[in-house]
Formats: C-alpha cells, structure tokens, sequence
C-alpha cells in the first residue's frame, strides 16, 4: 500500500468576491451597487471535485498560470484555509514558505520572529531558543540587523529569515512557493545544498515556481494546473515537453 504524506480527496474550495469601493465617497456615489454586492455577493470556485496524493519523500512541483489556484492549494495543505468540501490529510509536522514575509510580526526583531515563526508552525519554544543561533547562520543575518525591527527588512532579508526557519525546523512536509531565488548566488547555493540533504533524509517537498530550471532540478514529479484542476502530470521532463509542445502558459 502506498505511503501518502499528503492525501487530498474530492475537494471543493470557492471564495466571496465583493465589488471595491474607494473609502464613504465610493459607497455613497454607488450605494446601489454597494447594497446588490453585499446583500448578492458573487463566489469564485477555485476547486472542484479535486484530488492530489504526494506519496512520502516526493518532491512534488506545481505549475501553472497565474490564478490557475496553485498557492490556493499550497494553503490548504498547509491548513491556513479550509476546504468548503472534501478532506485533506497530512502526515507529519508542516512547514511553509507561502509569501515574503508570511508570519512575520513586523514591530518584532529578527531573533524574535524566528522563535514566533517557529512556534506557529508547532515547534516547541525550548527547541526554537536552542535552534536560534544555527538559524540565524544559515540566514546571514547577523549584528545588528538581526536585532532590527522587521519592518527595517528588503524583502531579501525576510525571505532568507523565512528559509532559515523553516528548512532547520526539519518539518515533515515542506511548503514553498516562489521564495527560493533570493539572495545572492553564494546565498542560493546554500538553499540548493540544504534542500538536497533534507530530500536525501526523506523530506516531503511541495514546490510552486514559474522558475523551469528550478523545478526540473529539484522535483521527482511535477504538475501542471489549469482552471482549478491538474491538466498535466509526470516526470519534470515529460511534463515540460508537453507545457512546449501545447504552448501552455507557464
């Protein structure tokens, strides 16, 4: 029987879209409009009846075309949101790189939103203080900058901060989308390096990218999404060749 670190079955996931108005003049100059909206909003269903297993120890790559619900999926992995329908299973502790900066308090310094970022993601407190210091070696951030408020932060810094914590918090199941060219090439070799010995000791990887180079040399297997739904799936290689010879949007 096959051993699946994620198991997502029949699952259904829409959200409520409200027409944007800019501040009381704009609800005023279109109050009708306003009202119909509120009273009648639309829903955009980004799922369907959708089905996805990760056997364990995979590193999974996901493409697609912006909206096509790639980092939609990445959240409910991650259980950030809820299925309206359906079940998502996982096995094992996850962590997850979904934005810049995502679970980062910006009035707290760097030392303090690693052991924040840390326990949101389960880890125990006594575990983050002990891990700190490896952590703040692989980010680079050091002397005073690691004592900053996070708001003082390039976006760079905040990725790196991101990576730091999660790729040393060794979780069962690693989310990342879109964070991993960060830095400087020293920097992205280092990302490289500890992401290959986390797949050698069986991490379950998740991996959005429009970067084609990053998903063939890290992934074992790869899907391609489209309207909600996966249209390709196999190797990188084959589902690559397939991507060129339909002229998907990547």
């Amino acid at each position: 029987m096959q051993d699946y670190a994620i198991d997502i079955q029949h699952l259904d996931k829409s959200f409520t879209l409200f027409r944007h108005t800019t501040g009381i003049k704009g609800m005023v100059l279109h109050l009708p409009k306003y009202i119909k909206d509120r009273t009648s909003p639309r829903t955009k269903q980004v799922f369907k009846d959708f089905s996805l297993q990760v056997p364990a120890g995979e590193t999974l790559g996901i493409a697609g075309a912006n909206g096509c619900g790639k980092t939609t999926l990445l959240s409910l992995i991650g259980k950030v949101i809820k299925p309206d329908r359906g079940t998502v299973k996982t096995r094992g502790r996850i962590s997850m790189m979904l934005a810049l900066g995502a679970g980062f308090a910006n009035e707290l310094s760097g030392r303090e939103n690693i052991i924040l970022n840390g326990v949101l993601q389960g880890m125990p407190r006594r575990k983050m203080n002990e891990l700190l210091e490896e952590i703040i070696d692989v980010t680079e951030i050091s002397g005073e900058f690691i004592d900053a408020p996070i708001y003082t932060y390039s976006s760079g810094m905040r990725a790196r901060l991101g990576f730091g914590v999660a790729i040393m918090t060794d979780p069962d199941i690693l989310l990342v989308d879109e964070v991993l060219s960060v830095g400087d090439s020293a920097f992205q070799q280092k990302c490289t390096e500890m992401i290959r010995a986390k797949q050698k000791k069986g991490m379950t990887i998740v991996l959005v990218s429009h970067n084609r180079s990053q998903l063939r040399d890290f992934c074992t297997s790869l899907i391609y999404m489209q309207g909600g739904q996966v249209l390709l799936s196999g190797s990188p290689e084959s589902v690559m060749a397939e991507i060129n010879n339909r002229k998907l949007v990547f």
